[in-house]
């Protein structure tokens, strides 16, 4: 895959360690200051959102840029194309970065422009800064945080209680009396599940392949439980923890399962956790966010070492908007 080291592509990368996978921490992972947060309703050309429709980790801020009616606000560029040295910015053509004349090609050159001695894989989502010409945040969750804040306040702008797009209630995904329970809960189900399925696919000892798969369906057979009596993870209420286990959900079957080896069961195999995946899926705007054919190519095609000929196969048959009866 490669990393910057110094600022200098590398084809080196540091993702194994003993035959197991270790995902690197995201670079620029703090907290999104609440002046950026304002200035991404009252500055709209300001700030970009950089993502990957094959990327679960982008997917979650690509949702929420829609769910929290920020189209309009938050200019969103889908970073795509050959990933010859990491991410392709472009498709491999020359991009013009924002704030600036330079045009580069490749996703770790905008990198470099916010750090000239950047040392870390250059990964997506990205929330670039194109006055400051800076990487505020390539942290999902971070972004996601800031998001919801900047939905509430773009929504009680214009329509006091309701989402400044659709008429309706706002929502806040991270309610204050649900963040420690959250936490928690998102903590487990990124270790055993959503980072567990490359755990498992990157794996280059049998060692660590069992132990991650065994965690994988572990985490998926206490979500089964979990949404017996739950309508969504932490009950009636619809929260950041429901999107964030979504699109690895919705990935898992069509990739996962078949690449990453984790094929003990697919996701329809789980009634509750299927129902409840269409449940989300069937909300306005989820949709729409989703290029299946992006997913299964980019994934087969630059996923683990495991399909060197980057065969394709044949799809799995899954209906998304099949009839279901969940409370």
């Amino acid at each position: 895959m490669g990393m910057l080291i110094n600022g200098i592509w590398s084809n080196e990368d540091r993702i194994i360690s003993n035959g197991n996978y270790i995902r690197q921490t995201s670079a620029f992972s703090h907290e999104v200051p609440d002046e950026t947060i304002n200035n991404i309703i009252f500055q709209p050309d300001r700030y970009l959102l950089i993502g990957s429709n094959s990327c679960q980790w982008s997917h979650r801020t690509m949702l929420f840029r829609e769910l929290k009616g920020l189209s309009d606000c938050l200019p969103l560029h889908i970073a795509h194309g050959p990933r010859l040295e990491g991410y392709a910015i472009n498709g491999g053509k020359p991009w013009t970065v924002p704030g600036t004349t330079e045009e580069i090609v490749h996703l770790h050159q905008l990198y470099s422009i916010a750090d000239a001695d950047f040392t870390g894989r250059s990964t997506v989502p990205v929330l670039w800064d194109s006055y400051d010409l800076k990487i505020i945040s390539n942290e999902s969750t971070q972004i996601m945080k800031a998001l919801d804040k900047a939905g509430d306040i773009a929504g009680s702008i214009t329509q006091g209680d309701t989402d400044n797009t659709t008429g309706e209630p706002i929502v806040t995904f991270y309610p204050p009396d649900l963040t420690e329970e959250m936490s928690c809960l998102d903590d487990e189900i990124y270790h055993g599940l959503s980072n567990g399925v490359y755990k498992a696919g990157f794996a280059q000892t049998q060692e660590a392949y069992d132990h991650a798969v065994q965690q994988v369906f572990q985490t998926l057979d206490a979500l089964e439980d979990r949404l017996t009596n739950n309508r969504y993870l932490m009950g009636s209420t619809i929260t950041a923890s429901d999107w964030k286990l979504f699109t690895t959900l919705i990935r898992f079957d069509l990739v996962y399962y078949i690449l990453h080896r984790c094929s003990k069961k697919r996701i329809v195999d789980y009634p509750n956790l299927w129902g409840y995946a269409r449940d989300l899926y069937a909300m306005k705007g989820v949709s729409s966010s989703i290029d299946f054919e992006t997913i299964r190519m980019a994934s087969f095609h630059n996923d683990t070492e495991s399909n060197p000929f980057n065969i394709i196969p044949i799809a799995t048959e899954i209906n998304w908007n099949s009839p279901h009866n969940r409370g």
